[in-house]
């Protein structure tokens, strides 16, 4: 991470870029009025294992520069579609985008601002005669809003002390963890990985906003996987983000979080298989989280409110209930800390120098804002939100920080059990679900295809009427958002943080996503579509 004199040695030379930037001229084409540089210093170390051998170990530290051209006004510029479609790979400019990281001699970062403004000039240019072209043909969804709204300089200096990273111990870490993993019975494989990413960001654009932040993010990851006679594979995993070192488990503790998977993934393989089922179903934390992460998170960034190729499934509903219960929904990326632990989405200023704001998107049901870039989606109030983010050359879109999911009158989870009970009766059916764990999911918010979501479940049991559960596996949550909403009929009392990793447009990013557990009347799973491999031909060799 950079050290105090370097950053400052750092501001001065974007800030000069940057104004420079400014005299650019191509004549019978629109000036320059807004240029801005984020610098992004990141020092990375991954290692890996398994059996007991460490397959990789890599330690890298390097810079990348986002730069931001805009020409024309701020009314109008060449942006399109939110920005949604403003990060294609085969672009001149990202060809630029990696910088040096030297220390010492700046000359070469300088030869490389003046080549990365350079080809983002000439493609804003591009892109402006296009979207005129453009309106010729078809009518722009945006067309009667500004493009970009101005704000006031920001001006912010944060300090931190990056955490030493020893290669050596995580190296040795992950190798015996490994070993343990795969010692365990029936494990056809099991590897484990660490990875630390500090990252120092500057900030700076032609508004004279200047901004210094850091981020830090450690994972610890282990996958346990058994093949089943069948041939179907199936997986648990260990999956740890924090946001300090110290956050981390010791390699005890941490084997101890491997057993517990282990006896998850021996009963797995004796559970009941379905295929399918509709009717109540109860989410813990973690679950519910992702599922209000897909179903509402992605449909509530506001960058999706100025593209026609999005489905748009909340446009024009504010002020209205969009949830059966007394949801409060917001997103604050100014939490740094939820029940003492870090949270890795949490940010001061978000990646076009706008300070992010503690977001109210959802008041007791009730549909009441969008997580904003700078970006203009409405006339009237409009107020960007510090929402906008990006990893390396992808434009900043609308994006989830630190998002947060609570209820007005709320339950112990024994009384969303009963209450689960309760629906099954109520409905005639055999049974309901507790899903207690999930790991991942995705969501299309785009018109081109129907409006749905996924999680993916990796454990879960049914709740037969008189009370027992059994261990299930094979099916998926799957579902429309709206739908899904209208269906929840419960809220817990207790809160989970899940720090996790959120892939969108703009990139990988760390999200933290905090909520209760949730009982629906109904949802819908479908057939997984599980991984199958052919069985071994010699037996498995002994680890020595």
């Amino acid at each position: 991470m950079l050290a105090l004199r370097e950053t400052q040695l750092l501001v001065n030379i974007l800030r000069k870029d940057a104004r420079r930037a400014l005299s650019m001229r191509v004549a019978g084409y629109p000036k320059v009025y807004y240029c801005s540089f984020l610098l992004r210093d990141i020092d990375w170390f991954n290692t890996w294992a398994a059996a007991g051998s460490t397959y990789r170990t890599r330690t890298d530290h390097t810079r990348n520069v986002l730069c931001d051209v805009r020409v024309g006004s701020y009314r109008y510029d060449q942006t399109t579609k939110g920005g949604l479609v403003d990060d294609a790979s085969e672009l001149e400019s990202t060809k630029h985008v990696n910088v040096p990281v030297d220390s010492r001699h700046f000359g070469g970062l300088r030869l490389a601002l003046w080549r990365l403004s350079e080809a983002k000039f000439r493609e804003a240019l591009k892109d402006y005669s296009s979207k005129e072209s453009a309106r010729i043909a078809a009518a722009d969804i945006a067309g009667e809003l500004p493009n970009f709204s101005k704000c006031k300089r920001v001006l912010r200096w944060s300090r931190v002390i990056p955490q030493r990273i020893d290669p050596r111990r995580w190296q040795e870490f992950v190798r015996i963890a490994s070993a343990f993993a795969n010692s365990l019975p029936k494990v056809s494989t099991g590897w484990v990985e660490f990875e630390a990413s500090q990252e120092s960001r500057i900030f700076v654009n032609t508004e004279g906003s200047t901004i210094v932040q850091h981020t830090r993010v450690f994972s610890l990851t282990c996958t346990l996987r058994r093949i089943m006679p069948d041939g179907i594979t199936i997986e648990q995993d260990v999956v740890i983000n924090v946001g300090d070192l110290r956050e981390l488990p010791t390699l005890r503790k941490f084997k101890r979080m491997i057993e517990r998977k282990h006896k998850k993934l021996i009963e797995l393989s004796r559970a009941k298989e379905i295929h399918a089922f509709s009717g109540p179903v109860l989410l813990y934390s973690r679950p519910a989280a992702l599922l209000f992460h897909e179903t509402l998170g992605h449909r509530l960034e506001g960058s999706r409110l100025l593209s026609s190729d999005e489905g748009q499934t909340l446009k024009g509903l504010e002020g209205k209930r969009i949830t059966n219960e007394a949801l409060e929904i917001r997103d604050n990326p100014c939490l740094k800390r939820f029940k003492g632990e870090l949270c890795i989405g949490a940010y001061e200023v978000d990646d076009e120098g706008t300070p992010a704001l503690n977001t109210l998107l959802v008041d007791r049901g009730v549909l009441t804002g969008f997580l904003n870039t700078r970006a203009v989606t409405h006339r009237k109030g409009f107020i960007p939100n510090g929402h906008a983010r990006s990893k390396r050359h992808h434009r900043p879109v609308s994006r989830m920080g630190v998002f947060m999911v609570s209820g007005h009158k709320t339950k112990k989870i024994a009384q969303l059990r009963s209450m689960l009970l309760e629906e099954i009766i109520k409905q005639g059916k055999l049974f309901g679900m507790i899903v207690y764990e999930t790991s991942g999911g995705e969501t299309d918010t785009t018109n081109y295809d129907f409006q749905a979501f996924r999680g993916e479940i990796s454990y879960a049991t049914l709740l037969y009427s008189n009370g027992k559960e059994r261990l299930v596996r094979g099916v998926n949550i799957v579902g429309t958002p709206l739908q899904a909403l209208d269906n929840v009929i419960g809220i817990g009392d207790t809160r989970e943080l899940d720090n996790s990793f959120c892939g969108a447009e703009s990139g990988l990013l760390p999200v933290s996503m905090i909520a209760p557990a949730v009982l629906f009347s109904n949802l819908e799973l479908q057939a997984k579509n599980e991984e199958s491999a052919a069985p071994s031909i010699l037996k498995r060799p002994r680890l020595t």
